[in-house]
């Protein structure tokens, strides 16, 4: 078996935010969650990684209403950086992340 190195790979919440940000108006739209879910889950394909990723046109309507009721604080129907970055927080997400290198 061969070693596997890992590598620390950084997570820059802001430019994931601002690149998420389809129209670049600030704030991520339930429209753009969709986008990012999709665009996550083509990822995951991609990557041979996605059996258990694969979900109907309504699971990811409901995932997209989970997201959104987690991360909207205010509920306005918009997600700031600010609510975006204490959303990643709660669930214990780092900057940075340990990374495996095939």
């Amino acid at each position: 078996m061969a070693d596997e190195e890992a590598t620390t790979h950084e997570f820059d919440p802001r430019t994931f935010f601002a690149a998420s940000d389809v129209d670049a108006n600030g704030v991520l739209d339930r429209n753009e969650i969709t986008a990012l879910l999709l665009r996550l889950l083509n990822e995951l394909d991609r990557r041979g990684d996605a059996a258990d990723a694969v979900l109907t046109a309504s699971e990811i309507e409901q995932t997209v209403e989970h997201l959104m009721q987690q991360l909207d604080e205010d509920g306005d129907g918009h997600i700031t950086f600010s609510e975006f970055v204490d959303g990643i927080s709660r669930w214990g997400l780092s900057t940075s992340r340990p990374v495996r290198e095939d």
